[in-house]
């Protein structure tokens, strides 16, 4: 859920932001059987309006001590293994299918027209011709990627298969049938050799080293990154335990509201409901975000009470180049659609914080 699960750096801020940009949610990979299983329309849908936060009493603070706070900072290192690691996920992004004369094995794509009959008769959702199937990746029902093994290019097969119990179409679910497949195609995956032909088709450098030390740099920066935040989040515990912090239960309920107003709208713009979007986006069941949601609302009214106190007793204030700033890395074209996508409140105090915890984070007293 990228930043939205992270309280001290946030999340509900920066989910109301990134859900004003994001792109369209993924497909689903797998399925249960070889038939399309269509998005609920509900584009008709109208939109949910948000609470505006900035008319919302979010609590009372007594703030306590926030500067010279101790914390110990982890060392970071990048080891061959990792850089390797790395490297060959960049090479596996890049593999092709090669078409191969020999039997179908585990990982090969295939390319097969199947129809699949119930007492001798088809069923909706299960013909198709040209289909391209990864075995082993689980699309189909159990069996059906598995009796293709072993098959070659132009063998047809029938397979005796028997839909699970718990299959979402009652008409086949627990039911036996028979897939008669057609193989026309077999394809396995190839890796590209790492070498300098491939850097220079694929990267900015010339040179295996200098990809190589590109990889390491980039994962040496991602860890000190993630240890900066770890150092924050650390600071804002202590920050917080030194004060006295009454959370309005108004605004918690505001935050969740917001959460789920945002999330809802944009599962409307793509045709989709509520459950199904935030799986797809979230990859979490609809009850579970929820319940993620109200969790977190309550540490971010807090964490708003906290930063706000500070800022507000150093000075700290949002500029038009902070703005900017946030929508340039949050992609959006300009600060204003920022804005009307995610609320002039939400952008402001979406950088207060982040201003603050970098305050913070210079005051305090950092040990290795």
């Amino acid at each position: 859920m990228r930043k939205f699960l992270n309280v001290c750096m946030c999340g509900l801020v920066a989910a109301a932001i990134m859900t004003g940009c994001s792109k369209k949610p993924a497909a689903e990979t797998t399925t249960a059987a070889p038939e399309t299983t269509e998005a609920t329309e509900s584009s008709a849908q109208e939109t949910v309006p948000t609470v505006d936060l900035s008319k919302v009493d979010n609590g009372t603070i007594t703030l306590g001590n926030y500067k010279g706070i101790e914390v110990k900072r982890d060392t970071v290192e990048v080891t061959d293994e990792e850089v390797q690691q790395a490297i060959q996920s960049d090479l596996a992004a890049h593999e092709k299918d090669i078409d191969v004369e020999r039997a179908v094995q585990s990982g090969d794509v295939v390319n097969i027209d199947f129809v699949g009959k119930k007492d001798g008769a088809a069923f909706d959702g299960g013909t198709a011709q040209g289909y391209d199937l990864t075995i082993g990746s689980n699309q189909f029902i159990p069996g059906f990627e598995e009796g293709i093994i072993g098959a070659k290019k132009g063998d047809k097969l029938s397979l005796d298969l028997t839909f699970p119990q718990e299959y979402n179409n009652k008409d086949l679910a627990g039911k036996p049938v028979v897939f008669e497949v057609t193989v026309n195609t077999i394809k396995e995956k190839q890796t590209p050799e790492l070498n300098d032909a491939f850097v220079q088709e694929n990267t900015k450098f010339k040179t295996v080293d200098e990809y190589k030390e590109d990889k390491k740099t980039t994962l040496l920066q991602n860890k000190n990154d993630q240890a900066d935040q770890t150092v924050k989040s650390n600071i804002y515990d202590a920050v917080l335990a030194n004060s006295k912090v009454e959370a309005n239960q108004e605004a918690i309920d505001a935050n969740v509201e917001n959460v789920v107003a945002r999330y809802t709208n944009q599962a409307a713009a793509y045709g989709m409901d509520f459950a199904s979007f935030i799986t797809a986006f979230t990859g979490m069941k609809e009850e579970d975000f929820r319940n993620t949601v109200k969790t977190q609302a309550e540490g971010i009214v807090k964490q708003r009470l906290v930063l706000n106190a500070i800022a507000e007793k150093e000075g700290i204030t949002v500029s038009d180049d902070d703005r900017t700033d946030v929508a340039q890395k949050m992609g959006y074209e300009s600060v204003d659609s920022m804005i009307q996508a995610a609320g002039q409140y939400e952008v402001d105090d979406y950088i207060i914080s982040n201003k603050v915890l970098d305050f913070l984070k210079e005051n305090a007293n950092i040990t290795q």
